[in-house]
């Protein structure tokens, strides 16, 4: 005797249903299939961020090399041509020094000659061997000359003296010899009425063995023409 069917069975479902899947095999395959999207939507989200994140760590890094050597401009090369002139000084300027001008010398003369200037009559009224006292600041004592000068006025207007300098060179090179503020000094001061004579006394320190040839010049105001003595001293 054979068992009656049992009512909850799959097969009494589809022969309930006619032979179609029921709706919870139906929902089921729903799920499945929307879960594999959703996953393979997953998947190429993964790639496209991946390839994303290599393309701006690539853009940060960049090329080492690249970045290790910046453009530059090259420098020209020298050409090799001449160099431009540099430009002339204007004329009437002296290169060395503008504020310098060149003082006339008349020829030379012996030492106890006299040598007329444009206003007055210069001479060397006396030359005198002796050891010389220094007093001054820098002085150094030792052989000296000391030399008094003499200027006539040969105007009838008085002629200052003030601006009259002597200096002295000894030996054949003409060593400049140094002046020497020895006691018995006593430069021109004042001014010169006409016709009248005036005296000036100088000391300056020259060697024994330098006055073989021993120079004297002297000026009686700026700009004027030098008197020049020369001879030994013995």
């Amino acid at each position: 005797m054979s068992s009656p069917p049992n009512p909850g069975s799959s097969s009494g479902d589809e022969a309930a249903s006619g032979g179609r899947p029921s709706l919870l095999v139906r929902r089921r395959a729903l799920l499945v299939t929307a879960a594999a999207a959703v996953l393979a939507a997953l998947v190429v989200l993964g790639i496209v961020l991946g390839t994303g994140s290599d393309e701006s760590d690539d853009a940060r890094t960049g090329d080492p090399v690249a970045s290790a050597s910046p453009s530059t401009t090259p420098e020209p090369e020298p050409t090799g041509g001449t160099p431009a002139p540099e430009p002339a000084e204007p004329p009437g300027t002296d290169p060395v020094d503008a504020g310098e001008v060149e003082v006339p010398a008349l020829p030379a003369v012996a030492l106890d000659e006299a040598v007329a200037l444009d206003e007055v009559t210069a001479s060397i009224a006396l030359i005198e061997e002796i050891d010389g006292t220094p007093t001054g600041p820098g002085d150094v004592g030792g052989p000296a000359l000391r030399l008094t000068v003499r200027v006539v006025n040969q105007t009838a207007t008085d002629v200052p003296l003030d601006g009259i300098s002597v200096n002295v060179f000894s030996g054949p090179d003409r060593a400049p010899a140094s002046p020497l503020d020895d006691p018995s000094r006593s430069p021109f001061v004042g001014v010169l009425a006409p016709t009248d004579t005036a005296e000036g006394v100088y000391v300056f320190r020259v060697p024994v063995d330098r006055r073989d040839v021993v120079t004297v010049e002297i000026s009686y105001k700026a700009g004027a023409p030098l008197a020049v003595f020369s001879g030994p001293v013995r």
